[in-house]
């Protein structure tokens, strides 16, 4: 049994530390993307570090055991240890996470969890909305939850502020391609994946 009541605390002292703040994108040189991915009770982190360019100039792999169950609002209790392991040789200037950021019923999704407990700015792109209703304004999609706008849908992808970034940021990001170095993320975690699959699975017989 789990003690999500802990987990929910955590979150709204997160979401109590969030800073909103306008990041100068121009000025970014090292940004780092990272991505989870499991395989036999094991968790997989990936931490791409790229520069300017978006060409990956190394990545750092962290692998920890029996992460917990995935519980929807909770995914930051699941794979951060993991995301926080991989990030720990790197400083970077800001970090692209593959979860939510404030677009979370608690305003604390992983990517705002990452951000807030390295002090860094981070911004949240997951594959589908956990909250709140679309308003397209001015050719915007704007992700609205209880009045407040929470992040926005480009591409099929929702984006939310982690921390120490503004709206405006979000909005240029998401026209930036910014997906596309999480899913090099991904790829690479699936292939160091299959890689660990099959030796356990050689261990196994």
């Amino acid at each position: 049994m789990y003690n999500m009541y802990f987990y929910k605390k955590i979150q709204e002292l997160i979401s109590k530390n969030i800073e909103i703040s306008h990041l100068k994108i121009d000025e970014i040189r090292k940004i780092a993307a990272v991505d989870v991915s499991y395989t036999h009770n094991y968790a997989i982190g990936i931490a791409l570090f790229i520069d300017k360019t978006k060409k990956i100039s190394r990545y750092n792999v962290a692998l920890t055991s029996s992460p917990l169950p995935y519980i929807p609002g909770y995914l930051y209790a699941r794979e951060a240890p993991t995301m926080l392991r991989a990030l720990r040789p790197f400083k970077p200037d800001f970090i692209l996470v593959d979860g939510q950021g404030i677009a979370h019923p608690r305003r604390a999704g992983i990517a705002t969890v990452i951000g807030v407990l390295l002090d860094t700015p981070t911004i949240g792109i997951a594959k589908s909305k956990l909250i709140g209703n679309v308003k397209v304004e001015k050719g915007i999609s704007y992700l609205y939850d209880r009045g407040e706008i929470i992040g926005i849908e480009n591409n099929k992808y929702v984006y939310s502020i982690g921390n120490k970034m503004d709206l405006e940021n979000i909005i240029e990001l998401s026209k930036k391609g910014y997906p596309a170095i999480l899913k090099k993320a991904d790829k690479i975690s699936k292939e160091i994946k299959g890689k660990i699959k099959k030796s356990i699975e050689m261990k196994g017989n």
